[in-house]
């Protein structure tokens, strides 16, 4: 409960914070990865992230910039993501991170984000339930509610053109939790993301 509130709060700042100031931003980039992700701890084999089979995700969000100063920038995420574990688990993530980015003259950039949400968990494996007759009975099964956190080091390459185009390669290491209170009452997870930014929308004040 104490997780759903925090999340809750948290998004509904961040709705009237990008409301109140959307009109002193010219545009916000729509941003889309591909990720794999492994029940690991960050560094863990080949940066935890290489597996087999493969752990497929996919992301699509947004962002607000606070500031405007060339070099140090301060920004606000908004993301939807899903991801499938293969015997494990599905997850829908709906999350938000405040992110500090470094520019280089040369268009490269580089900076964390630590944030939080919340995640969705669907179990991939069916869940019986035994009944009195001493048959099974396949139980119905459309998940929780979990709290997620994640920190993000973040790599890229803005292409400077008229409406530039953004390549990035994110490293992010995020818990779930409660998991399974039992045994596993918070599951690590490490996600290799590569995506790309670009800009197809304009308020009334942009370029």
């Amino acid at each position: 409960m104490i997780q759903k509130t925090i999340t809750f709060l948290f998004f509904l700042t961040l709705f009237f914070s990008l409301k109140s100031n959307a009109q002193s931003r010219s545009q916000f980039p729509v941003v889309i990865s591909v990720f794999n992700t492994a029940s690991e701890l960050p560094g863990t084999g080949y940066f935890g992230v290489f597996t087999n089979p493969i752990h497929p995700g996919i992301s699509i969000g947004t962002e607000y910039t606070y500031n405007k100063n060339p070099r140090h920038q301060w920004f606000q995420t908004a993301n939807l993501a899903y991801f499938f574990h293969q015997y494990a688990q599905h997850g829908i993530q709906l999350y938000s991170e405040f992110g500090y980015r470094y520019w280089m003259k040369n268009g490269l950039h580089f900076g964390p984000k630590l944030g939080i949400g919340y995640l969705h968990s669907i179990p991939e494996a069916q869940v019986f339930k035994l009944k009195s007759d001493g048959e099974y009975d396949r139980k119905t099964n459309f998940g929780r509610a979990q709290f997620m956190g994640d920190f993000v080091l973040q790599f890229g390459y803005e292409f400077r053109r008229d409406n530039p185009i953004d390549v990035f390669l994110n490293y992010q290491f995020f818990i779930q939790m409660p998991f399974v209170n039992e045994y596993v009452p918070i599951l690590p997870n490490s996600a290799l993301h590569v995506g790309v930014a670009f800009y197809p929308f304009k308020t009334q004040n942009g370029k």
